[in-house]
């Protein structure tokens, strides 16, 4: 710049000495900007680096879902919208900027929320893709983005948008609105292929890579950064696992869970310390499982909403009768308290096992939903229970000499 002479510049006749700036009609196609606001309000952008960089070997890649993104939005016109959920680790990031890359347009970053961006993206004469990382802390319930989502600003020029959440609690108009996001994508536990990879390829000491799968199995939360950091342990120290596991930062998964109802942002006791089927980290692959507490069937998994909260629909039995409730609930599972079963006492039977404890009437935690739930619940497992007795009697009497019944045997449906 020094080389350079001051020229005078006029700004609504306003005449400034200062140095030329350099003119261009463009931005560059596949480069990273982020958007700035000046001391007067004006929004402008800075060049952060000319596009992602790759180098370090991926693992777990979605290239199905890539290819399915990069095939539609070729395919089709106007913007387009991409939300990936799911807990840090689990490559949605990593996802979001491989799509980002191969679409090949300016990427626009958005990590904080600035009122009136949208009016500003909507003035680049171009097409650019928008990428708002964890998008629930930077916009949260705002509708902010919404309208240039639609295109309602009328823009001539596309706008892919890739957003990423930890938690999926964002503006209910994003979701199931295909016009804003066209897809919806999961992101979970690593695959058990993708976790072996990685031990084979950073494990020192391959004698021990059973004890590490085992351990890694074991934990709630299994992404990339977990595994790398529990392998990375075992290669310092020349242990297994079981050696640190007392000490090591990870959760282990628990027998047990509680289970709560969601209404209107608010949470209600349904059963505690119970087991469930299926068990979190829930996705994609769990829609259409029945779903159980206690071996009790009380619907079947029909929405994700994140890794631990599912949408149930009712369970429709042989007799088209709906078990536990009549249209759907939205349910969060969490773990159930590490208890000893010298402090529990009423809480397992004498075996030891835990028993179904569904939350009590006078509990303050309970909505009147959550009440007809239980209470529907409590009489269908009674009705399994006389017909189990009903069927039991029927085996007594076809084993045991009839001149042995001197009366009809009753049972009580009380």
């Amino acid at each position: 710049m020094s080389d350079l002479k001051k020229v005078w510049n006029d700004e609504g006749n306003r005449l400034y000495l200062s140095f030329p700036s350099k003119e261009f009609d463009k931005l560059d196609n596949g480069a990273i900007y982020t958007v700035n606001v000046d001391e007067f309000g004006r929004f402008y952008l800075t060049k952060k680096s000319e596009g992602y960089k790759f180098d370090y070997k991926l693992y777990g890649l979605e290239s199905k879902f890539i290819n399915r993104v990069l095939k539609t939005y070729s395919k089709t016109h106007g913007n387009l919208g991409i939300l990936l959920n799911g807990i840090k680790g689990t490559g949605k990031t990593v996802s979001s900027k491989l799509i980002a890359s191969e679409i090949n347009q300016p990427i626009i970053l958005i990590d904080r929320k600035l009122d009136g961006v949208h009016t500003f993206l909507n003035t680049i004469t171009q097409d650019i893709t928008i990428f708002i990382d964890e998008y629930e802390k930077v916009y949260g319930d705002s509708a902010q983005m919404l309208t240039i989502m639609d295109g309602a600003l009328n823009s001539t020029f596309r706008r892919m948008f890739l957003m990423t959440t930890n938690d999926l609690y964002v503006d209910r108009n994003l979701i199931e609105r295909p016009s804003r996001v066209r897809y919806l994508k999961m992101f979970g536990n690593l695959k058990p292929e993708v976790v072996e990879e990685v031990i084979d390829d950073i494990l020192e000491y391959p004698e021990m890579k059973k004890e590490c799968i085992s351990f890694i199995s074991s934990l709630e939360t299994i992404t990339i950064d977990i595994v790398k950091a529990v392998i990375n342990e075992v290669n310092i120290h020349e242990e297994a696992p079981s050696a640190f596991e007392d000490v090591f930062n990870v959760k282990k998964i628990k027998g047990n869970y509680n289970v709560k109802l969601v209404e209107d942002g608010k949470l209600s006791e349904l059963a505690k310390n119970v087991r469930i089927y299926p068990r979190p980290t829930y996705n994609d692959g769990t829609i259409g499982y029945r779903f159980e507490i206690d071996g009790q069937t009380i619907g079947h998994v029909s929405r994700i909403v994140n890794w631990t909260t599912i949408e149930v629909s009712p369970y429709v039995d042989d007799k088209g009768k709906k078990v536990g409730f009549d249209e759907p609930i939205i349910i969060k599972i969490e773990d159930a308290d590490a208890v000893n079963y010298s402090y529990t006492y009423g809480s397992y039977d004498e075996y030891g096992m835990p028993t179904n404890d569904f939350a009590t009437n006078n509990s303050k935690e309970i909505s009147d939903k959550a009440k007809s739930i239980i209470k529907a619940l409590e009489e269908e497992e009674a009705d399994e229970d006389i017909v189990s007795l009903k069927a039991a009697v029927d085996v007594l009497k076809s084993s045991t000499p009839l001149e042995s019944w001197d009366e009809e045997p009753s049972v009580s449906e009380g």
